[in-house]
């Protein structure tokens, strides 16, 4: 991708200097005009790769800048992105015409702008230009450098074709699930951390499904059948060992027993997609790749889920808050609880909800936090979240060491 060049064409300085920074970290070099007639002289002289163009300019409009580069024939296969401001209504007929292979809604990040170009020029530059080296994508994902973050898993798909791949490094996740909204896309998102896989099924930039391996126990189904209240912990865990040995699906088999209803399975995988996605924007390192089909799996069609990408990343974000907060008190999980001493009777007079009574039961100066959390066969944040207001009220104390069995508990 370095050396591409690459034409801004809008009267907004604060757009030259936001998309400039942006490209330039990404090896590519950037050219600007300020109005529409300009740029297409300038189009004229540089041969640009790729344009930014606005929608609205005072004297020629996106669309008129668009049509004088079509009538230029060296100029008539350029690609262009089309930047508009909240708004302005730009039709998918609009868009696909007349050279113009993207949008993208002002006002956008310095993350987001770098993604949509890099796509762009990805699916519509050619591979070799005027003896230029080939355009490859952002990071081919399997191909890795000493250097490159601890991802190991194999991102490819067959089932579809790949529209843009990179690392969470550089292009965080919250930013990857606001392009695909924006572009309203069907497909499959990978995304991997360490060992970590998960697959974000979108439609029409809707989330309809996710899953995932080696991830924690936490974000097992029968956790989300819990936590929805679908089945008790007890049900549960008397139904996993009796269906040792079976390869159906655990929600599928509930189902047709009459354990769980349709709805309650439905519900349970919508929290599960959910979690797994928070999990995700948690994320700092490790790659992703999407991929554009419609070919997606049936379970996908049968969970049925329509989740909005602004409310996942809303919750997700917020959570992220409250983990800074509680990470003030709980840093780690090896961290040994055990319930405050009460002399005075005081924290006996205090009334806790169901969901932290059944929390502090699992507090006995000798279990971890991990421990707890796998114990209560809830989330971690679920759990973490209710020890913070334990800890916080004084009824649930830090303990230095893990108390070796056999030994008192003062």
């Amino acid at each position: 991708m370095a050396g591409q060049r690459v034409l801004v064409i809008d009267d907004s300085p604060t757009i030259h200097k936001v998309v400039g920074n942006s490209l330039k970290k990404l090896g590519l070099e950037v050219s600007y005009a300020s109005e529409g007639k300009t740029g297409v002289t300038t189009a004229r002289e540089l041969n640009p790769h790729i344009i930014l163009l606005d929608f609205m300019m005072p004297d020629m409009n996106g669309y008129q800048v668009c049509k004088a580069l079509g009538e230029d024939e060296k100029l008539e296969n350029t690609p262009v992105i089309l930047m508009s401001a909240k708004g302005e209504m730009l039709g998918e007929k609009l868009v696909k015409t007349m050279g113009i292979v993207d949008f993208i809604t002002k006002p956008f990040s310095p993350e987001a702008v770098s993604t949509v170009v890099q796509h762009a020029i990805d699916k519509f530059v050619p591979g070799e230009r005027a003896g230029e080296e080939a355009v490859g994508t952002l990071m081919q994902v399997g191909e890795r450098k000493p250097e490159d973050l601890p991802t190991h898993r194999d991102l490819s798909d067959p089932r579809g074709q790949v529209a843009m791949s990179g690392n969470l490094g550089m292009v965080p996740v919250p930013e990857i699930f606001q392009l695909l909204k924006f572009l309203a896309h069907t497909g499959i998102l990978h995304m991997a951390c360490g060992d970590a896989h998960l697959e974000v099924f979108v439609r029409e930039g809707t989330v309809i499904f996710a899953k995932a391996i080696n991830v924690d126990d936490e974000f097992l189904l029968g956790r989300s059948l819990i936590a929805v209240d679908a089945i008790t912990t007890q049900d549960l865990e008397m139904f996993l060992e009796n269906r040792k040995g079976t390869s159906r699906l655990l929600g599928e088999q509930l189902v047709k027993l009459g354990h769980v209803t349709q709805e309650q399975l439905n519900r349970a995988l919508a929290r599960q997609t959910e979690e797994l996605m928070y999990e995700a924007i948690r994320w700092g390192e490790g790659e992703f790749a999407f991929y554009v089909t419609e070919n997606l799996p049936i379970e996908t069609r049968e969970a049925n889920l329509h989740l909005s990408i602004d409310q996942i990343l809303m919750d997700g974000l917020r959570r992220i808050d409250e983990w800074g907060m509680i990470e003030k008190e709980i840093r780690d999980f090896n961290m040994v609880l055990a319930p405050s001493r009460d002399s005075t009777g005081v924290i006996k007079q205090i009334e806790l909800r169901p969901n932290e009574e059944i929390i502090l039961n699992l507090v006995d100066g000798r279990r971890t936090i991990k421990e707890i959390i796998r114990s209560s066969r809830r989330s971690s944040f679920y759990v973490c979240k209710i020890l913070y207001r334990l800890l916080s009220s004084r009824i649930v104390r830090k303990r230095s060491v893990i108390i070796p069995p056999g030994e008192a508990v003062s």
